[in-house]
Formats: C-alpha cells, structure tokens, sequence
C-alpha cells in the first residue's frame, strides 16, 4: 500500500450542512475509521482546483515533518 492513498472502499459517509457559524460536523462513522477525537486538531487546506477542502489531522503533518527532518 502507498502512503497517501487511502485503500478502503467507503469514501461516501453522507451529507453534512454548513451552519450559519460557518461550522461542520464530521459524521461518527468517519470519526471513529479515522480516529478523529474530541479536541483533535485538523489543518484545513484548500484543494488546489478550488472544488473543495482537505482536513488532516495536525498531529499526521508534525510526526510526517519530524520524519523528514531527521532523515
């Protein structure tokens, strides 16, 4: 398996509504595959063609960063 690609076969968890605070809910199903907990920190990051938004866990990015700079 590469790193970066995701190899399961759900990629559809359902629909979620913008709030008019401007906020989002991840549905649980997605929180606990992903491991996503209360008070977790998500980078959010604008897809390069402008159709939408990446969330990555900010704990990912810090260990893929500690990674790199020590190699």
């Amino acid at each position: 398996m590469k790193h970066g690609v995701c190899a399961k076969k759900k990629i559809f968890y359902g629909l979620i509504t913008l709030t008019d605070k401007g906020q989002i809910a991840i549905p649980a199903e997605l929180r606990r595959e992903l491991k996503i907990d209360r008070g977790d920190k998500l980078i959010v990051i604008k897809r390069k063609d402008g159709k939408g938004l990446n969330l990555i866990k900010a704990e990912e990015v810090d260990r893929f960063l500690h990674e790199i700079s020590i190699n």
